[in-house]
């Protein structure tokens, strides 16, 4: 059986988070999840690995709210940033 998209992306994490890492740097991975199951892998993410920093790139605005600080860029300008609490 082969593996949907989804599930390689799912797949990914699971390899990377077996190294413990301090940083996760994340490009569209989880442009294969619908917004659901991308909110829960992040939540997971900040609830079960403390002190994990992610940097992720995505086009997708709901990853905001995982980010205490989000930059914004369009046509390679810099258009928006800001520091959440």
């Amino acid at each position: 059986r082969m593996l949907s998209p989804g599930e390689q992306q799912r797949l990914a994490f699971a390899r990377a988070l077996l190294y413990a890492p301090q940083w996760l740097y994340m490009d569209e991975a989880t442009s294969a999840m619908d917004e659901e199951d991308e909110a829960s892998l992040y939540q997971a993410l900040i609830d079960e690995i403390p002190g994990l920093s992610i940097v992720s790139v995505g086009h997708r605005s709901s990853l905001k709210r995982f980010h205490p600080r989000h930059i914004r860029i369009e046509n390679g300008h810099l258009v928006d940033q800001a520091v959440t609490a």
